[in-house]
């Protein structure tokens, strides 16, 4: 073995080491986890179900930071340049990893390359729902409704980029209706304008519509799973409901900024799956609408390489290579 040859071999098993110590002592500090909506909506309600018991089983604060704008693109640059040794978490969800990207394809960051995926902790569907002061009570009344009224409907939601805001003017393209879109800081405004008379249509998840469905402060038209939503099991999916078009299902999931050392993302993940397995965890996520999720490490990334298929696009800028 030629002195160059092993001299790497000894850097890579003094790496190896290093980042198996550094392993075996993390965390030592409080970890925090980047989210790129407001407080308030779907991906930030669920995180704050699962951080109690992934601070206790980490034995560190799990510090939630909300850093909306962009689409959720402004947090995913923070995370994707932020140190790789595991104090830096972010939400990854198909709006802040994947849409946002294709929507503000200058962001400094690679759905692929720019982070690590850790694990699931929720997946979504979507509830697409009306005032009651407008006539309508069911799909096809409304679009009836919306075409013999263009422009006097608009719609309320998240900030642009987001899964609420595609959703909406995919619903808006596919009905082929003219609905004025307003966006919001996040979703909570969003529902908060809604309540108040100033949107009359909104499609969000069911952290944000449920409430207002179960209150009788809002007329459900579809939901967009490819099956009903098990809390209001009387509404139609879009398919059934004549719209075949309109199924999205989304994921929420922790990711890590890439090249963070593989034991480091072996105890995240292990420990998110661990809590996700719990009562607590369980029915948390469920009394919001959502739906319980985990998966390893691979999982999540074949997920990411699945929704993002187009890797070429999404290549940065030749002074933005550091991260």
């Amino acid at each position: 073995m030629t002195m160059t040859r092993k001299l790497a071999v000894a850097v890579v098993a003094a790496l190896a080491a290093c980042a198996q110590a550094q392993a075996q002592t993390y965390p030592t500090k409080p970890i925090r986890t980047l989210i790129g909506f407001a407080a308030g909506g779907t991906p930030d309600v669920a995180l704050r179900v699962i951080t109690p018991g992934l601070s206790q089983a980490l034995g560190q604060p799990v510090i939630i930071e909300n850093r909306p704008g962009a689409g959720a693109s402004t947090a995913m640059e923070v995370a994707a340049r932020s140190p790789a040794d595991g104090y830096t978490l972010a939400v990854g969800t198909l709006g802040s990893l994947l849409l946002s990207k294709a929507l503000f394809p200058k962001a400094q960051f690679d759905p692929i390359n720019s982070f690590d995926p850790i694990s699931f902790y929720a997946k979504t569907t979507f509830i697409v729902a009306t005032a009651t002061s407008l006539p309508p009570r069911n799909l096809k009344d409304f679009i009836a409704y919306a075409k013999a009224n263009p422009g006097k409907v608009s719609y309320g939601s998240s900030t642009p980029g987001s899964p609420p805001h595609i959703l909406c003017e995919m619903f808006k393209s596919q009905a082929g209706v003219d609905v004025l879109g307003v966006t919001f800081k996040g979703s909570a405004d969003a529902g908060t304008a809604f309540m108040g008379g100033t949107v009359q249509m909104i499609c969000d998840a069911y952290p944000t519509v449920g409430p207002l469905i179960q209150a009788g402060k809002a007329v459900p038209l579809v939901v967009t799973g490819t099956n009903r939503n098990r809390d209001i099991p009387d509404i139609p999916t879009a398919a059934e409901a004549g719209m075949p078009g309109y199924t999205v299902e989304s994921w929420i999931g922790l990711v890590a900024p890439a090249g963070t050392p593989m034991p480091i993302l072996q105890r995240l993940n292990a420990e998110v799956v661990k809590v996700m397995k719990s009562k607590e965890a369980n029915d948390g996520i469920l009394k919001i609408g959502l739906e319980p999720a985990s998966n390893s490490i691979e999982q999540f990334r074949a997920v990411i390489k699945a929704d993002w298929p187009d890797r070429k696009s999404t290549r940065l800028n030749s002074s933005h290579t550091d991260i």
